[in-house]
């Protein structure tokens, strides 16, 4: 399973806070959408109530204008007048009504109250007309009529105000209804709203949390090993669990403490083996100096000059060691110069096979030069690629055994194997030495690196530098058991 990324991790932390601020917004808005619709529904109620009560006042007048107008039979006091003015107040407010209740579930009671109502004015209007013909009937009869129309006309206004009354009821019921509800749902939206804010910033803290403690910890710990490298130590590896930058990082940090502990133990190696091979020479010399100084008198002619042979072969092997590590400290710093001209490189195959001939002779190897017949030429610095051949023979003459055998070839090629097409000289340098295992192969070239403890481990490592700043390739072939091949290459003039 792929881990996350430092990246990942963050942005999947800040979404899921997201996520829930968000939902808690969402929900915040709902609740108080549904609030304030029960809001609004609260005072739609309170207006409706208020319009009621006016009603039901405008009604009291009116039915009081009709009374006084039956009793006195509207004698100059103009309560017929009186009358229809409030008649109008209450159609107005009977029609103020029905809008404000055309939305609720008593809609249907204003049309009931306003078709009582409607009764209720026709039968006033019936019995302001007997009385305004009064002269047409008995005083006996008018009365009886009369009565008749003061009963009718009080049960019909009882039953407008009763309706008003218990449309009244229901709509405080109502009221008081939603204002329960909306207590209710304030409370449970508090409840929620806190819970959720809680919950958010736990969450948010564990996140930033997590996030802090997966990557500082194993930051801290790489810090703590650093620390460690600075004083010399790299055994110890980073095992962490870790996002993947931070675990590739620690990767790389193990992967440099094993570099840097191979360096180290390089560096004691080239320093013991600088070491051995200066003092090896040097005791040597001291060794025949302190001989031919104690018996130059009686040493005859021919033993003075093989101690002056082997100082001076000892010479050549401490300078050529000494040159071989100046070399390389050039290379590292960088102020490794060329001066490039065009030379016979046949002509610096010679003069290398010349420098090994004591060597040759006194250990009986054999030497095969197979070089092309024609010139071949070359961009290089003679000296420098001088230097490629002495530690190609070098090596060549330290692995062979007695009687074991040399091969130097150089042809002229077009093209080598990878597609080039370019034109070169490859050389090669065989010897019938142990080989070299096949896991040294590709590492052969790298600085330090030594086989069967012979020599510095530099010598291959400044002949690679040498080749590819001249613009070639070097490899090297071998079965592991017996012999190897060294191939170079240089591009033709």
């Amino acid at each position: 399973m792929m881990k996350f990324t430092i990246f990942k991790r963050l942005v999947a932390g800040f979404l899921l806070m997201l996520i829930v601020v968000v939902a808690l917004g969402a929900y915040a808005f709902l609740k108080l959408r549904e609030l304030n619709q029960i809001i609004d529904s609260i005072g739609l109620g309170g207006e409706t109530i208020e319009v009621v009560d006016r009603l039901k006042e405008t009604l009291d007048d009116q039915k009081n204008f009709q009374k006084k107008y039956v009793l006195f039979e509207d004698q100059g006091q103009g309560y017929y007048r009186k009358f229809l003015e409030t008649e109008e107040s209450v159609r107005n407010d009977l029609d103020e009504m029905a809008n404000l209740l055309a939305s609720t579930k008593n809609k249907n009671i204003s049309g009931r109250i306003k078709e009582s109502y409607n009764r209720y004015f026709a039968k006033v209007q019936e019995e302001f007309d007997l009385i305004n013909r009064k002269e047409e009937y008995s005083k006996e009869d008018f009365e009886s009529k009369k009565d008749v129309f003061k009963n009718k006309t009080e049960v019909l206004i009882d039953v407008v105000t009763q309706q008003l009354r218990l449309l009244k009821k229901s709509i405080e019921d109502e009221v008081d209804l939603k204002i329960g509800m909306s207590k209710e749902i304030g409370t449970q939206a508090l409840k929620i709203i806190l819970i959720l804010s809680i919950s958010s910033v736990v969450m948010a803290l564990l996140i930033a949390f997590f996030n802090a403690r997966t990557i500082h910890h194993p930051i801290s710990l790489m810090i703590k090993e650093i620390k460690e490298i600075a004083k010399g130590k790299f055994e110890k590896h980073l095992d962490i669990s870790s996002p993947p930058e931070i675990n590739e990082l620690a990767t790389a940090f193990n992967h440099m403490c094993d570099r840097l502990k191979e360096l180290d133990e390089m560096k004691a190696d080239l320093i013991a083996n600088v070491s051995h091979e200066f003092r090896t020479p040097l005791a040597v010399m001291r060794e025949a100096v302190s001989l031919f100084k104690d018996s130059a008198e009686t040493m005859s002619r021919e033993k003075q000059d093989k101690l002056l042979g082997i100082v001076q072969e000892e010479c050549e092997r401490l300078i050529d060691s000494v040159n071989r590590v100046l070399n390389f400290s050039r290379m590292d710093a960088g102020i490794f110069d060329y001066q490039m001209e065009n030379y016979n490189l046949s002509h610096l195959i010679a003069i290398a096979v010349s420098k090994i001939q004591p060597i040759v002779i006194r250990k009986k190897i054999a030497v095969e030069v197979n070089v092309a017949s024609e010139a071949l030429y070359a961009v290089m610095e003679p000296d420098k690629m001088g230097q490629v051949f002495d530690n190609l023979l070098g090596n060549a003459l330290k692995f062979t055994p007695e009687k074991g055998k040399i091969s130097i070839g150089a042809i002229h090629r077009k093209g080598y194997p990878g597609g080039n097409t370019k034109e070169i000289i490859e050389v090669s340098v065989s010897d019938t030495g142990p080989g070299i295992p096949v896991e040294n192969i590709n590492d052969i070239f790298d600085k330090y690196k030594k086989l069967h403890e012979k020599g510095t481990g530099l010598g291959l490592y400044i002949a690679k530098q040498i080749i590819n700043a001249h613009g070639g390739d070097i490899w090297v072939e071998s079965n592991g058991k017996t012999g190897s091949t060294f191939f170079f290459t240089v591009p033709v003039s």
